[in-house]
């Protein structure tokens, strides 16, 4: 017993070290929007609404099928009706007969079909209209994801070279400390200098330790976003110098009509003026053709006899007017017009918001590009000064606080130059944004 155990955990053990020494996946940003786009319900969810709205247009236009109906009733009467024939017989001129049997079965078939009805074509147009809103309220929601996830993207590979930096900027402070403790053993520099660094490699660590966490932090946000499994190992094959050599706007056109959020509020808006359309077609009857076949039993007794069966059967051509309905057609036709005025200033408003979305991101990307060369420069001056510092100060021309001095300099112009390319990539993927990601799909 003690065997089959020790067995089952090591067969237990060797599975949860196969799981946790999986390959990570590796996921470009493309990919991630992807996958968001599959996996994140909200999506799915918008999906079923638009499906909800195409099955209205088959309920619709069902509404041209007939309808047949069969129905089957027995009634017992235990108790006839009774006629009373006056000016005939005794019992002053009042005589009383019973009408009826005491089994009354009938079996029966009715059949309806729609000829006209108004206001049936502009249901299922009305139906089409709103099923073609609830998929461009799906595309903007899609939209919104790829634009979610890219943030996502982008932020974890900034945090990713921001802890590069991290590191990188710790060995400096390490090389530092190495060239202070050998001029101190030489008697070259105070006490003071070399516990400044030490003090600076130590702050040096923790940046790096907190630069670690915003890393961890940033791929959680990103895995959210694409609703997978938080303990899944990533790895990024995107850059930012990556993405910035490969994502270059060649054209800045924008076209506006094809936003989502525009084409739902047209869709919107047809539908509503749909309806406005059927409710002046409200004076018009239904006319629908009608048939019935009916077989009656009538006899004292339940023996369902064939003799005793005697069918009838009719066709007929019905027409109904709603007269309620007629009371609240301009009430309805009220509330439309104001449903169309909102949507109109609704339209009008999200153009304003886009025109003003366009003309952002445009002056963003412009600003941006600018500001990639200009942090680059700065990078690449930064850099030799730091090493002709450093190689002063190895040599004992100048002092620790004049290294200091350059180590600021090339920090800031790392980040700046790291931020600048964020900066552009995201207003980059916000303009795609703007035209549906078309160029990612």
């Amino acid at each position: 017993m003690k065997e089959r155990i020790f067995i089952l955990m090591g067969m237990l053990i060797a599975v949860a070290s196969h799981s946790q020494t999986l390959p990570p996946k590796q996921l470009s940003l493309e990919q991630a929007m992807q996958t968001a786009i599959e996996r994140r319900y909200d999506i799915r969810a918008n999906k079923l609404d638009a499906d909800i709205a195409a099955n209205k247009i088959s309920k619709a236009k069902n509404e041209w099928l007939p309808t047949l109906k069969a129905d089957g009733e027995v009634r017992y009467n235990a108790q006839l009706q009774t006629m009373i024939l006056d000016g005939f017989g005794g019992n002053g001129g009042k005589e009383k007969i019973e009408v009826g049997t005491t089994n009354f079965t009938t079996l029966s078939m009715d059949l309806s079909q729609n000829i006209y009805k108004p206001g049936l074509n502009a249901d299922i147009n009305i139906a089409k209209a709103e099923n073609k809103a609830e998929q461009q309220k799906t595309a903007e929601k899609e939209n919104t994801i790829r634009m979610q996830v890219a943030e996502a993207y982008l932020n974890v590979i900034l945090k990713q070279k921001q802890l590069q930096l991290a590191k990188d900027n710790t060995r400096r402070y390490r090389e530092y400390l190495d060239v202070s403790s050998e001029r101190k053993r030489l008697g070259t520099i105070l006490e003071t200098d070399l516990l400044k660094a030490q003090t600076d490699l130590e702050n040096a660590s923790l940046t790096e330790k907190e630069s670690t966490q915003n890393y961890d932090l940033a791929m959680k946000a990103l895995k959210y976003q694409m609703n997978i499994q938080d303990d899944m190992p990533l790895v990024l094959t995107d850059s930012l110098q990556t993405l910035i050599i490969a994502n270059h706007l060649t054209d800045s056109h924008v076209d506006m009509l094809e936003r989502p959020e525009l084409k739902q509020l047209k869709f919107l808006e047809e539908a509503n003026d749909l309806k406005i359309r059927k409710e002046n077609s409200k004076w018009a009857p239904t006319l629908s053709l009608t048939g019935n076949y009916t077989t009656l039993y009538q006899a004292a007794d339940f023996k369902y006899i064939g003799s005793m069966w005697t069918p009838y059967n009719y066709i007929g051509i019905k027409a109904s007017l709603p007269i309620t309905e007629l009371w609240t057609r301009s009430a309805n036709k009220k509330e439309y017009r104001m449903k169309a005025a909102q949507l109109e200033m609704q339209y009008q408003q999200k153009q304003q918001d886009l025109n003003y979305e366009v003309t952002k991101n445009k002056t963003e990307l412009w600003n941006t590009t600018g500001n990639i060369q200009s942090a680059e420069n700065s990078l690449t001056l930064s850099r030799t000064l730091r090493q002709n510092q450093f190689n002063n100060y190895k040599l004992g021309t100048v002092t620790y606080s004049a290294v200091l001095d350059a180590e600021a300099t090339i920090n800031t112009a790392e980040q700046n130059y790291v931020k600048a390319v964020y900066n552009y990539l995201l207003a980059y993927y916000n303009f795609k944004k703007l035209n549906g990601f078309e160029a990612s799909k």
